[in-house]
């Protein structure tokens, strides 16, 4: 990773790591990058050095590239190891959410077998036990995570759930004719059966016209849940949103034609 420091009134660009120059094509053992351009993934090419590495390797490594930080940048050995165990910690939490049934499941896990104990080195040489703060801030975002994933993966069992219910399409009605479609609802509300008993049991009107605006159009246009809800009012007295069906628009009765069920 890059970062800008300044000098005066002189801003430079500048790297933690020591970085090999272009066209070098013998670098120090413990440079990275390429030969041919500067990319601005330095840390990327931090990471694949060190994969590369045996574990007798890392206090040099890690010490090479502290003497490149504190002769050339400002800031002390503990913010040199506050940022690559910051990286490190990170890189690991990222290579454990990889799926472990995926093409790079196996690369992953020696990489983060490399990235540990790397990272128990760190922790040797950690005089201002800075890491052990940094881990908890980091298992605490990976059980975060885990906690997101869990409930991501409850939300989308609950949607293909409901979308069993979606219709492929909706009933229309005729064009303005949804007050007498709505008449006829309000009639179901009412219907008595002959032991005196409500044919429906129910409690608010938000079923109702929820259903309305869910399963049918009107004239082929959606029907507004808004507009729905103003024709069941939750009081019968008239509000001002309120929207009366016209008499003229009331040409369906409902009756009773048995006192027997199934008659």
């Amino acid at each position: 990773m890059y970062r800008f420091v300044t000098y005066g009134e002189k801003t430079m660009l500048y790297s933690y790591f020591k970085i090999r120059d272009p066209w070098n094509f013998k670098p120090h053992q413990f440079e990275i990058g390429t030969p041919f351009i500067r990319s601005s993934f330095q840390d990327n090419h931090f990471f694949l050095k060190l994969y590369k590495l045996v574990k007798n390797e890392f206090a040099e490594f890690y010490n090479y590239h502290l003497g490149h930080y504190l002769e050339n940048f400002p800031g002390d050995e503990q913010d040199f190891h506050r940022y690559v165990s910051d990286i490190v910690s990170t890189r690991i939490a990222q290579l454990k959410l990889i799926d472990p049934f995926s093409r790079k499941a196996l690369r992953a896990k020696g990489q983060i077998q490399q990235l540990t104990t790397f990272q128990t080195f760190l922790h040797s040489v950690d005089q201002w036990k800075s890491s052990h703060a940094l881990e908890v801030v980091i298992a605490e975002k990976n059980q975060e995570i885990a906690r997101l994933k869990n409930q991501i993966s409850e939300l989308s069992d609950q949607l293909q759930a409901l979308r069993q219910f979606e219709p492929s399409t909706k009933i229309d009605i005729r064009d303005k004719h949804l007050g007498a479609f709505i008449h006829v609802i309000h009639q179901l509300q009412d219907l008595v059966l002959a032991d005196g008993r409500r044919l429906f049991n129910f409690q608010g009107q938000s079923a109702w016209y929820k259903l309305v605006s869910k399963y049918f159009t009107h004239d082929r246009k959606p029907i507004p849940i808004e507009t729905a809800r103003n024709y069941f009012p939750v009081q019968k007295e008239k509000t001002s949103k309120e929207i009366e069906v016209p008499r003229h628009l009331r040409l369906f009765k409902i009756i009773l034609t048995s006192s027997e069920p199934g008659a």
